[in-house]
């Protein structure tokens, strides 16, 4: 499994690797990653609850670097040296996330994010190029920030005009004008389960990636 570690304290880095390091067990491997988390990939010999040994780690940690607004994210654990990484990925996102949804100072584990995990669980990279691939210039031209905002309420609300409208305070004429407009910026067919499904996802990884940049 591994669990990931922000203190608001952005100068303390070093103090908190140090409680992780002291904290885990000691065959752990601890790294702080470029995102600036504090990240401990240990490997798991027996079954663990990994949600509860994520909120233990977070509150020892937590009261050795006096932060009770400490946040962890968990993920695993998943078998050999692959899952370890990608155990890693999701731990980080599944922090990021956690902080920028329900607040600091709590334990956040990737399998509790919802629609998120198929999207997630891999490099922001990826994530992005699939988005971009998916929404072509819907999503390249800030312009068409509207439509976006169109498009995603369109999608939540199970493709009701009506829904749309009310949400957004919109005329139904306006909204199927920009509908139009999405399905030829995009090429989608709205009336495709797939194409829905595709573009969901999209937004929904245009969506992640701006929480865990903030």
């Amino acid at each position: 499994m591994a669990i990931a570690f922000a203190s608001r304290h952005s100068g303390a880095a070093a103090k908190l690797r140090a409680a992780v390091a002291a904290a885990v067990p000691e065959d752990a491997r601890v790294v702080r990653t470029a995102s600036g988390f504090v990240t401990a990939v240990i490997a798991a010999a027996a079954p663990v609850d990994a949600r509860s040994e994520g909120e233990r780690l977070r509150a020892r940690v937590a009261t050795e670097v006096s932060d009770d607004e400490l946040s962890a994210g968990v993920a695993g654990p998943k078998p050999g040296s692959s899952g370890a990484h990608f155990a890693l990925v999701q731990a980080e996102q599944a922090l990021g996330l956690g902080r920028t949804n329900g607040g600091v100072g709590a334990t956040t584990h990737f399998d509790d994010l919802g629609a998120y995990r198929f999207v997630l669980g891999q490099p922001a990279s990826e994530i992005r190029a699939f988005s971009d691939q998916i929404l072509g210039p819907l999503a390249a031209d800030e312009r068409n920030a509207d439509l976006v905002k169109t498009l995603d309420a369109y999608l939540r609300l199970q493709g009701s005009v009506n829904g749309v409208a009310r949400e957004l305070y919109l005329h139904r004429n306006t909204v199927r004008h920009r509908l139009r407009r999405i399905a030829k910026l995009t090429g989608a067919d709205l009336t495709d389960a797939d194409s829905l499904l595709a573009l969901r996802l999209a937004i929904l990884g245009r969506q992640a990636l701006a929480r865990l940049a903030s």
